[in-house]
């Protein structure tokens, strides 16, 4: 058997460039095309005004399991103003991260475009609210996962707005939750970001031993 993980990157040719030589359009380019794939948390807020926000963001992860806590990364608009998400979760303190399923990519693209802040973008992507347990915002009814977020800490490290939340409530569907209480991952059908684009969760498999 090939032992496929020595020398494989022997005599690629490679380009150095400084980070501080590049634009922010450039770095970016990179950025989404080398950290792949990433998993998109939709989220859903609530304005004061009780008007329904739900939008895509694949700079995502996990903070902490104990306790189990999120973060956002969320860019400002062009004009230098927080975007809707933002502006709720730091009023209202609370927001939903619903996992995308595949088969909702067409809804999830669609509640990416810049709606005013009155729309109510469930209604737009043609998804459901359905009433949290715990905050108000309301979770996506179709989404297999969701995880209500309390506010814990707000960051400006760089470009972006760092929101961490703690998860306080998980939503999980029957069908894709394993008697070891496990994800089974190909029953979630998880749509993930590359670069620019949507992909699917190919073929699982573990490395040779």
């Amino acid at each position: 058997m090939t032992n496929v993980g020595v020398g494989y990157n022997t005599g690629l040719a490679m380009r150095s460039v400084e980070a501080a030589s590049l634009s922010a359009e450039e770095v970016f380019r990179l950025l989404t095309g080398a950290v792949v794939p990433r998993p998109i948390a939709w989220t859903s807020t609530i304005s004061e005004a009780g008007v329904n926000n739900l939008t895509p963001f694949s700079f995502f992860t996990v903070v902490s399991s104990k306790p189990p806590m999120l973060l956002l990364s969320l860019e400002y608009k062009e004009d230098g103003s927080p975007k809707d998400s933002a502006e709720n979760i730091e009023k209202t303190g609370e927001f939903v991260v619903n996992t995308v399923s595949s088969h909702m990519a067409q809804a999830v693209n669609t509640s990416s475009r810049p709606f005013p802040a009155e729309t109510d973008e469930f209604a737009q992507a043609g998804v459901t609210p359905t009433p949290s347990q715990r905050v108000k915002p309301p979770r996506v009814k179709e989404a297999l996962i969701s995880m209500e977020c309390v506010l814990h800490s707000t960051f400006h490290p760089g470009s972006d707005r760092l929101l961490v939340g703690e998860i306080v409530v998980f939503h999980v569907a029957e069908k894709v939750l394993m008697p070891d209480g496990k994800i089974n991952i190909p029953s979630l059908d998880p749509l993930g970001r590359v670069a620019n684009q949507f992909t699917y969760t190919g073929p699982l498999f573990s490395p040779p031993e």
